[in-house]
């Protein structure tokens, strides 16, 4: 039988995204702030972290599951200047319930050019074999010459 999460305050989850992680040449690793339960939606967001143009990143994601999830993916929408620029699906696998499970997703280059220079707002969503999103994370980061 599959149960959900239990924690200490009584919640229950069958998804709980526990840390995450960007990966940049010449940075210490940068954490996305994860907002909490007791957070309200209109709380500021942080400041976007900066990368260099062309630079690699990786982003690392932590969670556990109080249910078996078939299928799971994580899709990364990109924004700028509030339209979609970017879109990727990473098909992470099937999971049995506990964790915390720990993936890091493909390397990837960031554009390089006078245009690709800005703040770039980005979703990552998680997302069960049935379609129903299972939990998700927000942060941003800025482009830069140098």
């Amino acid at each position: 039988m599959n149960t959900p999460l239990e924690h200490p305050t009584g919640d229950t989850r069958e998804f709980e995204l526990l840390h995450v992680t960007l990966q940049a040449e010449g940075h210490d690793d940068l954490v996305v702030a994860l907002p909490t339960s007791d957070e309200s939606e209109a709380s500021p967001q942080p400041a976007p972290f900066s990368l260099r143009e062309g630079a690699e990143i990786r982003i690392t994601l932590v969670f556990r599951v109080g249910r078996a999830v078939e299928r799971l993916k994580f899709v990364d929408e990109r924004k700028r200047q509030g339209a979609v620029v970017g879109k990727t699906e990473v098909m992470l696998g099937s999971f049995r319930p506990g964790g915390p499970y720990e993936l890091v997703l493909p390397l990837e280059r960031l554009p390089i050019g006078h245009l690709a220079r800005d703040t770039y707002e980005v979703t990552g969503t998680f997302v069960d074999a049935d379609d129903n999103v299972l939990g998700y994370e927000t942060h941003r980061f800025e482009i830069t010459k140098d």
